[in-house]
């Protein structure tokens, strides 16, 4: 570590403490005194009482995912490293020193696993509307694909705003801008975690929906598009948002090209339904 390894001695013992002390007087050694703020940055703890009579003084979920080490001397607790009572000093400080290059390289591979979440998370992500981006809805479709095991029916819906360039023109992309988050929170919170959705690109949005029947599913993918619009206000500082959809069935398990397949048809549907004057739902394969 470039910085001194930060201990803190947790010990009811006035001389063992001082012991404890004395055998990590080192420079590349720095005793942690008192609880609280101070002891939320430190490398290695080292006990010889219960975890329990410590009180606050340590967060607990540190030590069990590893990020602070624990040295145990003369107690039975679980440990990175466990010492008897009458341990020596080298044997201490040697303890203390090498469990905390250990915690250095597990907090290491942590930030790594977190930051690759963060990267992974961005590039499934629309930056504008926090939904799934095509890449996330690709993945998803090859997810289905692959978990193929059970026989059921999958609506593949599309999504897109009417008319929406005169939003932009209007009022602005700012604005334009705002509508698209507004819609892809509608969609999210009509479907709440009864299906699946993605911003495909520009306004256009995709769903898919599992246990829907074919009979039904023209009538459930109406709503949502009817319940995802948005009425515009007086004073014209927000249009009205209406949406078209285009769906279309597909039985699971199915292979990636039927599920695209499906993908094409409520695509067409969708260009159907804007044709007939848009603010509708068209069904896709018919």
């Amino acid at each position: 570590m470039s910085r001194p390894v930060r201990i803190l001695l947790s010990t009811r013992h006035s001389e063992r403490r001082q012991t404890w002390t004395e055998a990590l007087k080192t420079s590349r050694c720095q005793i942690v005194e008192g609880n609280g703020e101070a002891a939320e940055d430190i490398d290695v703890l080292v006990i010889d009482q219960p975890l329990s009579e410590m009180h606050e003084t340590l967060d607990d979920e540190r030590l069990t995912r590893g990020q602070v080490g624990m040295v145990a001397v003369g107690v039975g607790l679980p440990a990175d490293v466990s010492l008897p009572a009458d341990h020596s000093s080298r044997e201490l400080r040697l303890a203390c020193l090498l469990l905390a290059e250990i915690v250095r390289l597990r907090r290491q591979r942590e930030a790594s696993r977190r930051q690759e979440r963060v990267l992974t998370h961005l590039a499934l992500s629309d930056s504008l509307t926090g939904l799934p981006n095509r890449r996330a809805w690709d993945q998803q479709i090859a997810e289905r694909v692959a978990d193929g095991n059970e026989t059921k029916q999958l609506c593949v819906a599309l999504f897109d705003i009417d008319r929406f360039h005169d939003v932009n023109d209007r009022v602005g992309h700012l604005e334009g801008d705002a509508a698209l988050r507004r819609i892809a929170d509608r969609l999210s919170n009509t479907l709440r975690r009864a299906g699946y959705v993605a911003r495909l690109g520009g306004d256009e949005f995709a769903v898919l929906l599992e246990g829907v029947s074919d009979a039904k599913a023209g009538a459930v993918v109406d709503l949502i598009r009817i319940q995802s619009a948005e009425e515009g206000n007086e004073t014209g500082e927000r249009v009205p948002l209406k949406l078209s959809a285009g769906w279309a069935m597909v039985t699971m398990p199915a292979t990636k090209a039927a599920v695209n397949e499906a993908l094409g048809q409520a695509d067409e549907a969708l260009r159907l339904a804007k044709r007939e004057g848009r603010n509708r739902t068209r069904p896709g394969g018919k």
